[in-house]
């Protein structure tokens, strides 16, 4: 697949979202400024990669896109939670956020905490409504694994344990990454697989080593990226001593640690998608998007 052609199915899937999610938003109100936040976050930018993975996937396995959309709604609902709560400055203390304030600096620190949880909150109440057959449950099921104590919630806490700790390391690293990344780019891989009745082993396995990609890729860009391209802080994993791919790696090593998974996630891909939307995908992560 030509790199063009990647970039205009991309754009598809990501307009069909972005619709979507503007007429779901269209019924969220409140009289208060709760229902501001939520939109504020959500609709803040971002590339969309949960939800544009999510569909991809479904379209692939047959599954219908009025049946996959609910889904790929709730985990971005999530997604957006987590970043609200991840920004506050109990954690990360993040100011910025794709280029724009955080939710704590733009509507005060109580209301971003009550706007991550009524985006949670929401994610499920709309998924449920959308749940009339087993399959759907088990889909449910399964974003609420990921998204929960043993799934990105524990790779958060994981994350604040591990900062400025001498005992990282690869395993430890791994651990953090599977959990407080990956279990969502599973979840956008796995769901459509659930929904179509197939084994998901192959399509959690893409998932898995996705979600390190991503991280890993993010982590060597808080190193070598500048605030303007990244739209966030920059330089704050080395100077809070937080647990990353850099520090257990060091930059150079990380590149090719990149490249190497990049190579597995292709390989994986191969078995899943002939059409090449996935390598481009791959390459779109990692950085070796050809022109």
């Amino acid at each position: 697949m030509k790199n063009a052609d990647f970039k205009r199915i991309y754009s598809l899937f990501k307009e069909k979202f972005d619709a979507y999610s503007e007429e779901v938003f269209l019924s969220v109100k409140s009289k208060s400024n709760l229902a501001d936040a939520m939109k504020y976050s959500f609709t803040a930018g971002g590339k969309r990669v949960r939800p544009v993975l999510m569909l991809y996937f479904a379209d692939l396995l047959g599954v219908e896109e009025s049946e996959i959309m609910p889904f790929a709604f709730s985990l971005e609902c999530l997604h957006t939670y987590s970043l609200i709560h991840d920004d506050l400055p109990a954690l990360d203390n993040d100011t910025l956020r794709r280029g724009k304030p955080t939710s704590h600096v733009k509507f005060g620190e109580a209301t971003a905490i009550l706007a991550g949880d009524a985006l949670l909150n929401f994610a499920f109440e709309h998924a449920l409504y959308h749940c009339d057959d087993k399959n759907k449950i088990s889909a449910l099921s399964y974003l609420a694994a990921c998204s929960g104590y043993g799934g990105m919630l524990e790779g958060q806490s994981l994350d604040i344990k591990y900062e400025k700790s001498p005992d990282i390391n690869e395993e430890v690293l791994f651990d953090i990454i599977e959990r407080k990344t990956a279990k969502f780019i599973e979840a956008a891989t796995v769901i459509p697989a659930i929904l179509s009745g197939r084994e998901i082993f192959p399509y959690e396995e893409f998932g898995r080593n996705f979600g390190r990609l991503f991280q890993f890729c993010d982590d060597l860009s808080d190193v070598i990226s500048t605030k303007e391209k990244m739209g966030k802080s920059i330089g704050k994993d080395d100077l809070e001593d937080k647990p990353s791919a850099v520090k257990v790696y060091g930059a150079d090593s990380l590149k090719d640690k990149i490249q190497n998974l990049a190579n597995t996630c292709k390989n994986i891909a191969n078995d899943l998608d002939k059409s090449g939307f996935l390598q481009c995908f791959t390459d779109y992560i990692s950085g070796n998007e050809k022109a």
